[in-house]
């Protein structure tokens, strides 16, 4: 969610070319999951989780803006993972925006990945077409 920002730039940009984006909600990243009992915690995130992965069940692709985060470039979080795992496992394409970064999920994220932007939106297109085509 530090990167909710970036993912809404990067929406607002597609959106003009004609895509229909969906990104998380921002109220995700407003709690304090610190303050929270492990229950209730676990409660909220179901739901986000629930409410998530049934967007990715209607979407056609699932980009990851996997930006620098923890000194990690192209990093990848717990629930991205899970996020493109789903789109995986519903065989929607999964793509990076960014390289996968050094962590300890990078061979999980690449073994799921469709693609790779290299920090270029605008290759998109051009991806998905190639993907089409094989």
């Amino acid at each position: 969610m530090s990167a909710l920002k970036i993912m809404e730039t990067l929406a607002a940009r597609l959106r003009k070319e004609g895509y229909r984006i969906s990104t998380p909600v921002p109220e995700e990243g407003k709690l304090d999951w610190q303050n929270m009992s492990l229950a209730e915690a676990v409660a909220i995130k179901k739901g986000f989780l629930d409410d998530y992965f049934e967007v990715i069940r209607d979407a056609d692709i699932v980009l990851i803006a996997n930006v620098e985060k923890h000194g990690i470039d192209g990093y990848v979080g717990a629930n991205t993972l899970m996020e493109a795992a789903c789109g995986h496992a519903l065989r929607k394409p999964v793509i990076f925006l960014h390289p996968v970064g050094m962590q300890a999920c990078q061979i999980e994220a690449c073994a799921i990945s469709s693609g790779i932007l290299h920090g270029d939106a605008a290759r998109l297109k051009e991806l998905l077409a190639d993907l089409s085509a094989s």
